[in-house]
Formats: C-alpha cells, sequence, structure tokens
C-alpha cells in the first residue's frame, strides 16, 4: 500500500505465476501463456471486488457495508529486479468506494479483500492451470499450494530465481544480528526486506534483448527442453465434479473447525480440482443447495448441522462428565523454577481436573500438554471449540 502524510492513497494487489510457467512464457516466447496470465488476473480481481467494503459512522458506532466494487488499473511486468523472467501483474486499487446506500464516495475498508486474498490467489491459479492444460503443458500442483510445468527442472528454476535467493541472503543476515526476530513471521520479514531493500529498476530493456540476456544462461539441452514442454495433443488429466471438489473442501475444513468462510470452501474446491474443467460458477452452483447453516450476524460464514450435532455432543459429554473422576495429581506442586506464577497455577489446575472432558483455552484445535520439565507446551490435537453460530439458529 502506498501513503502519503497520514492518507493512503492506493492498494497494491499482485499476482504472479510459478517460476516455471514465467520461464515458459518469456523465454519460450509463448504468447498464448502471457494471455492466459492476463484473464486469469481479471477473473480473479473480479473476485476480489465483490469484497470491497467500506466504513460506516453513525452515533459513535462503526460498522461496515460491502459495497463491491473498486476503481483501479492493471500494469503486467516481465522481470524481477534481478532481470530474471518474472510475469507478474500489479492491480492498484485506488482507496475509494461507491457506497450506493448514501451514494458517495468513501474510502475503501480492505480487511475483507485481505482476508478473501488466497480464494483469489486460487481463482488465478486455477485458471490459468486451465488453460495451460488446454495449450498442452502438464501442471503438477506443489505443496506450497501453487504448482508448476512439468518438465522444467528444479535447476533451472533455481537460476532464475535470483531475487529470490537475494531476500533469503538479507532474511538470514538480519536474523543473524537480531535472533530475537526469529520468533516474529518470518513471511512478514521476508515482505519488508524485498520492498525495502531493493535495486532501482532498470528502464527501457525490451523483451528481445532480455530474451537474449536469458538464452546466454541455458545449455542447448535446456533449450530444447523448453521448447518441447507443450504438447499436443494436451495431456490427459484427473476428471472429478463439482460436487466432489466441494465435498473435498468440506471434510478437510470442517474436520479442524466448525466455522469457515463460504470463499474457503471455493478455494479449496479450486484448489482440488486444478487444472480440470470446472469452473467456479460450477462450484458456487454446489454450495448453494448444500443447505448450510447460516447466520446473519457473520456474513459469509457457514456451518454445517452435522458440526453442531457433534459440537452439542462434545458439550453433553463435557457436562455429563463433571465430577465424574479423581483428579490427575491433587495437591501436588511444582518444584520447577522456570516457571511463573500463571503457569503454576495453570499447572495446577489441569492437574486437578475431575472431569471426564476438560477444555482448555487457546487456538483452535490447540490443547495444552505437560512435558517433562514441567512447563505447558502447544500439540496439535482436538479440543472443545466454542461454536460461533447459536445452535437456536440451527433448529429454523
Amino acid at each position: 500500500m502506498n501513503e502519503v502524510a497520514n492518507r493512503r492513497v492506493f492498494y497494491d494487489f499482485t499476482l504472479s505465476p510459478p517460476k516455471s510457467v514465467s520461464i515458459a512464457a518469456l523465454i519460450g516466447d509463448d504468447q498464448r501463456i502471457i494471455d492466459a496470465h492476463d484473464e486469469a488476473v481479471h477473473s480473479a480481481f473480479r473476485q476480489l471486488e465483490f469484497y470491497a467494503t467500506t466504513r460506516i459512522r453513525k452515533q459513535q458506532q462503526t460498522a461496515y457495508r460491502l459495497t463491491g466494487n473498486v476503481v483501479g488499473a492493471v500494469f503486467r511486468h516481465d522481470t524481477s529486479r534481478a532481470l530474471d523472467p518474472h510475469l507478474h501483474t500489479h492491480c492498484i486499487l485506488f482507496n475509494a468506494t461507491k457506497d450506493s446506500v448514501e451514494n458517495c464516495w468513501k474510502a475503501l475498508e480492505p480487511y475483507e479483500m485481505l482476508v478473501t486474498k488466497k480464494f483469489a490467489e486460487n481463482v488465478y491459479y486455477h485458471e490459468l492451470a486451465r488453460s495451460l492444460h488446454h495449450f498442452g503443458y502438464r501442471v503438477q500442483n506443489q505443496r506450497r499450494g501453487d504448482f508448476e510445468i512439468e518438465g522444467v527442472s528444479s535447476k533451472l528454476i533455481e537460476r532464475f530465481s535470483k531475487r529470490h535467493r537475494e531476500i533469503d541472503q538479507k532474511t538470514k543476515e538480519l536474523l543473524e544480528r537480531e535472533p530475537e526476530k526469529a520468533r516474529q513471521n518470518i513471511q512478514e520479514i521476508r515482505s519488508n526486506i524485498a520492498h525495502k531493500e531493493r535495486a532501482r529498476k532498470i528502464k527501457d530493456i525490451g523483451l528481445l534483448k532480455l530474451q537474449s540476456l536469458w538464452n546466454e544462461q541455458l545449455s542447448a539441452d535446456e533449450r530444447l527442453q523448453i521448447r518441447g514442454l507443450a504438447q499436443s495433443p494436451a495431456p490427459a488429466v484427473r476428471s472429478s465434479s463439482a460436487e466432489q471438489a466441494v465435498t473435498w473442501a468440506e471434510e478437510h475444513l470442517f474436520d479442524r473447525r466448525s466455522v469457515v468462510h463460504e470463499h474457503e470452501i471455493w478455494r479449496h474446491a479450486l484448489e482440488h480440482a486444478r487444472g480440470q474443467d470446472i469452473r467456479l460458477p460450477d462450484i458456487q452452483a454446489v454450495t448453494r443447495q448444500r443447505g448450510y447453516v447460516r447466520d446473519e450476524r457473520f456474513n459469509g460464514r457457514i456451518t454445517t448441522r452435522e458440526v453442531i450435532t457433534r459440537e452439542w455432543n462434545i458439550v453433553c459429554l463435557a457436562q455429563d462428565g463433571i465430577n465424574k473422576h479423581k483428579p490427575f495429581a491433587s495437591g501436588k506442586t511444582s518444584a520447577n523454577p522456570a516457571l511463573d506464577r500463571e503457569q503454576r497455577q495453570g499447572r495446577g489446575i489441569h492437574f486437578g481436573v475431575t472431569r471426564f472432558c476438560h477444555p482448555v483455552p487457546g487456538r483452535p484445535r490447540a490443547r495444552a500438554k505437560v512435558s517433562p520439565s514441567g512447563k505447558f507446551k502447544r500439540c496439535s490435537n482436538a479440543t472443545v471449540t466454542p461454536l460461533r453460530f447459536s445452535l437456536r439458529n440451527a433448529s429454523k
């Protein structure tokens, strides 16, 4: 985002394909990929626009209203600052949105757009992967959530990722100088370094000159490898329906959480069906017919009756188990001097539990356990999490 004094002028949302796609498009000189990138960017930002919001202040209270419109422009670039092939598009959104209720222009509140950024990113990836498949490229999904084109070696990707390596090195140096920052968000640290420690862009270098520069870094075999990435006819991909993709997304999300944003279902369904001939409207049509439990107080958030039943059974189990068991270690105290007052108090509470089921405050799906040293740690495990929808709504 860009700020002048205390005024925010615009927000910058950027979308870029995986490095192998940039290599195939720019070094392989496949204009079809660049056109497909532009179309996928348009589809993604159209979805992001639906979540544009503005702030409402009345009687010293603040509320938010969806406006669903933005003003902006897109700018496509084809290199990184290290002059590596890096296809990417900046979508510059001005800090303005039209409030149709009050019939006036107001400041854009981007929170909901930031929350849905991963969904928009998956719309982009899905549309781009579908196009690549039609062009004859094979795509391979990655654990990190994106994909790569099959046939582009990791060695080649690494060679044309100089800016990424530079940021990695600067991050490493910063953490060596200030080790206490290792407990902070490393991705945020990398983003700050990328923004603040960057060389000036080299202007007026045409694509032909860049392609000559890139080809000098390739062997003859690598040039042939890039030219032969696209196959004809298009390779076959596994096939599933929109309903199967939604079912997979529901099982993935509701296994760990009670309430989710509906766009999270869409996001994970698209990720599951990436590259297949399934469109976002097909997935949204399935979720509209699902009969999710909704609450107008929590716009866009959903749960299912099965989840509510599961939560209710846990509540009943906890209530029925009150004072039914002997404590683990009643009256025991810890001699560990490393524990502070709250840790000692918590240790005593949990060892003195007489319930069958004892909820532990903390993040969802995390519970406390005691290590041999007597300190509390967090582990990934099921716990009682509060349901954010009232059970009364479920009976409607």
